[in-house]
């Protein structure tokens, strides 16, 4: 599997992946920030940890900014899941209920919380997100290289 090839990849360092990625979001979340719909995360921690690559950080609401930063234990809510799953989750390819159900991507910790997560997602229409063409791009470039890299990757792995 192409996760497993990345991961003998050297570990980058994360502080500005992390940094990029903040920026990003709070670009992408605005609106949703300035309208309160993401207020659930006022003084929460959501956690996310992405399997197969190395990528996994905290992430919370203050000041009316997304912020993230390194993991740490003090979490309100944990969701791990692979790079591929929740690339699905995001181009809308597959359901968070079916993610969730097949165990492929997990939750730990405060329920309502993750409810109230979901049905954020949920409400989401990602064509009226800021550069909505270009991340429907990326993440359908980014799928279709791993369904096209994966069978090598297994081939690999025997």
């Amino acid at each position: 599997m192409l996760h497993r090839l990345i991961r003998r990849l050297p570990r980058p360092p994360q502080a500005p992946a992390r940094f990029m990625l903040e920026q990003f979001l709070n670009k992408i979340f605005a609106t949703a920030i300035a309208e309160e719909e993401l207020d659930f995360l006022n003084d929460n921690v959501f956690q996310v940890r992405v399997d197969g690559i190395p990528m996994e950080f905290d992430l919370t609401l203050k000041n009316d900014k997304l912020k993230l930063s390194p993991v740490s234990d003090q979490w309100d809510l944990r969701i791990t899941g692979s790079a591929y799953d929740f690339m699905l989750l995001a181009a809308r390819r597959e359901d968070a209920d079916t993610l969730f159900f097949q165990r492929r991507i997990t939750t730990e910790g405060d329920t309502e919380l993750g409810l109230y997560l979901k049905n954020f997602l949920d409400s989401l229409d990602l064509s009226d997100l800021p550069f909505s063409k270009w991340l429907e791009q990326g993440l359908n470039g980014a799928i279709a290289m791993h369904d096209r890299f994966e069978p090598l990757g297994r081939a690999l792995q025997r």
